[in-house]
């Protein structure tokens, strides 16, 4: 029976992939080859043999996908009849956003993650990759009934591929929500170790000097808002800064793509931001319930105190901390944090020249 390929870059794609397609599966087994490569054989009922495989193709300078090229390549080597080629990084055609691309000499179909959005987007890929492998996925889009936008072919067709972009007013905010997505903020947390040390240092000024207790007592919940906000968008513009993850843009060509990635850019660091300063606050909010007594605390402030005073010491002492935490982030590795967005990431896959590269995650 002809063999189905299945390959996903390293790291979210190759993982969201497996938990996909490995419950479709019968007869799974996993192997491990000479250069550690893992590798999931199985059975799609009715289609039959199905290999999927951590494996990356490289980007051009132009920051395409030559997918043609590399499918004929690719299909000799591994001996499948078809594959499919799932990414986590943008592509655009016609300013607008890639869905999925087909070679048209190969039975070969790519998908890019970043124009599946943020929420959703594993069912969406759920979807393309069933109707892909059960032989039923369009090439040319058209309105969907799920509520998704409007997806349509792209003018700029090559001789090489067919292209499935999307279209509609929100598909450019919906791209970089993927983007977002894929950069994962989650995961720069442990990198900003020195951020977080300041901000756990300066936060705990707070906590033990009377003088931040008055302070956080008299500020309105509407003052505290603007602080928060105040020190969350210092902290994430310094990192945007320090790091020079801002990207600015020579030529007319390039400026709509850029806009697209320094969006991301700020999303990314954004959200990273908001859930640091949502753990110092928590962190702030112990400390303070730990280490003040409540008699003590009535006696400094001359009032009958409660959880909301704790609350607002708290909130205080997690503003001041986030805004040392800029300070902090000169001593962390500038690199791991630049490799958190697409910036560095795409750099380093369009200086890839050759063949494929095989990865060793799944």
């Amino acid at each position: 029976m002809p063999t189905l390929g299945i390959i996903a870059d390293e790291g979210k794609p190759s993982r969201e992939v497996a938990r996909i397609i490995e419950p479709m599966l019968t007869d799974v087994h996993r192997d491990t080859e000479e250069n550690d490569t893992r590798v999931i054989h199985g059975t799609y009922p009715g289609v039959g043999p199905v290999e999927v495989r951590v494996e990356t193709l490289p980007m051009t300078p132009d920051g395409d996908i030559h997918l043609n090229e590399h499918a004929e390549k690719i299909l000799g080597h591994r001996g499948w009849d078809r594959f499919i080629y799932v990414t986590d990084l943008p592509l655009t055609a016609a300013e607008r956003p890639i869905v999925s691309q087909r070679a048209k000499e190969h039975d070969a179909v790519l998908i890019s993650l970043p124009a599946l959005g943020m929420f959703g987007s594993t069912g969406r890929l759920r979807k393309e990759l069933t109707s892909l492998i059960e032989g039923s996925g369009p090439i040319q889009g058209a309105p969907r009934s799920d509520g998704d936008p409007v997806e349509g072919a792209a003018s700029d067709d090559s001789d090489e591929v067919r292209t499935r972009v999307l279209d509609g007013p929100v598909r450019n905010l919906r791209m970089v929500a993927g983007m977002v997505r894929g950069n994962q903020p989650g995961h720069l947390i442990p990198v900003l170790s020195s951020s977080l040390a300041a901000i756990a240092a300066t936060g705990g000024f707070g906590i033990f000097y009377g003088s931040i207790w008055v302070l956080a007592e008299e500020m309105t919940a509407g003052r505290l808002i603007l602080v928060s906000l105040l020190a969350v968008t210092a902290f994430a513009t310094w990192l945007i800064i320090h790091n020079r993850l801002w990207q600015r843009s020579n030529t007319q060509e390039t400026r709509w793509r850029e806009r697209i990635d320094n969006l991301a850019t700020v999303g990314t660091i954004g959200m990273t931001a908001i859930l640091i300063y949502l753990l110092a606050f928590a962190v702030m909010l112990i400390a303070a319930t730990v280490v003040i007594p409540v008699a003590y605390l009535e006696s400094e402030l001359e009032r009958d105190v409660g959880y909301l005073t704790y609350i607002s010491i708290a909130w205080l002492s997690a503003s001041l901390g986030t805004m040392a935490g800029a300070l902090g982030s000169n001593f962390d590795r500038d690199v791991e944090i630049r490799s958190a967005t697409y910036n560095l990431r795409e750099y380093q896959r369009r200086t890839q020249q050759g063949n494929y590269v095989e990865l060793d995650e799944l």
